[in-house]
């Protein structure tokens, strides 16, 4: 029963995640501000409580559904989410259980994981994927509004995805 209860909190969790996401892009997106990037923050959850391997492939998988659901080139947001988490892993022995401080480290290496990697991928593919006019226009309001809500994300995370490892876990597991 337990097992199963999870599993319906996790399908919760994302029916809210795609909803409230999309219900901030369609209020924020007339006044030209970037909503907060909640599926960033999915992916940094999962670098905080899996291993890097399926950390890195659960980052993935919900950057490609991000995708999916029409937030850009499919790939694209998966490359970062996947960079957003791997900078989470690398930082996360630093990244402490709670605090203002776990907030901003989290939010801002997964941020700049996340556009490294864009800004890879735009240099690799000589496109036009992120010039300087979208880093002024979408960067400050992504990194602002999801700085903004991760305190009250994170307590949603914990809901549906389940509590993050303790150190001693960590060290254990």
């Amino acid at each position: 029963m337990n097992r199963v209860y999870r599993v319906v909190r996790a399908v919760v969790y994302f029916l809210l995640l795609i909803g409230l996401q999309g219900a901030l892009s369609r209020l924020l997106a007339p006044a030209g501000v970037t909503p907060p990037n909640l599926f960033l923050l999915t992916g940094a959850a999962y670098a905080l409580r899996l291993r890097s391997l399926p950390a890195l492939l659960a980052a993935y998988a919900v950057g490609l559904l991000q995708d999916l659901l029409g937030h850009g080139l499919l790939g694209l947001h998966a490359a970062g989410l996947a960079g957003g988490a791997l900078a989470v892993i690398g930082l996360r022995r630093f990244i402490g259980d709670a605090g203002v401080f776990q907030s901003i480290l989290t939010v801002l290496s997964a941020m700049l994981g996340q556009w490294a990697t864009f800004l890879i991928l735009t240099y690799w593919l000589r496109g036009g994927l992120v010039t300087v006019d979208a880093l002024r226009a979408v960067l400050p309001w992504e990194l602002l509004l999801t700085a903004l809500a991760y305190p009250l994300w994170a307590v949603v995370m914990t809901w549906g995805l389940g509590p993050r490892p303790s150190a001693e876990q960590e060290m254990t597991g």
